[in-house]
Order: structure tokens, then C-alpha cells, then sequence
């Protein structure tokens, strides 16, 4: 499945998505939108969305919600 919008973190992005995982701060869904950043980062691992959803166990529209 293709992407349907790209994630590109900038280095400043990509620090405070890695501190609220590290530090555990702010809401589950705060700390979830964090970690499929992350994934979805195409500077990154660049995780196809329906492996993010796979790995986080939820759909595929939950994953291009948070890219938008």
C-alpha cells in the first residue's frame, strides 16, 4: 500500500516526538501520535502506513489522520 501523504520531520520535530516517548509526558494519544511520527518519519525508518498500523494496532486511516 502506498503512502498517501509523507511525513518529513525536521530535526526539531523529530527531538520532541523522541522526549515525550523518553519522558513519558502528555496524553496516551499525544504519546501514540509520537511514536507513528516517528515510524512514518521519510527521513527515518519510513514505515509504510499499514505496517505502523499493524505494529500500533489500528487501521490504516488512523495513520494518514496523524500525517495530515
Amino acid at each position: 500500500m502506498n503512502k498517501k501523504y509523507i511525513a518529513r520531520l525536521s530535526d526539531e520535530e523529530r527531538d520532541v516526538c523522541q522526549q515525550i516517548i523518553k519522558k513519558l509526558t502528555g496524553s496516551s494519544q499525544k504519546f501514540r501520535r509520537a511514536q507513528i511520527l516517528l515510524k512514518a518519519d521519510a527521513d527515518g525508518p519510513g514505515w509504510l502506513d499499514s505496517m505502523i498500523a499493524e505494529a500500533f494496532n489500528c487501521r490504516v486511516q488512523t495513520i494518514e489522520h496523524v500525517h495530515k
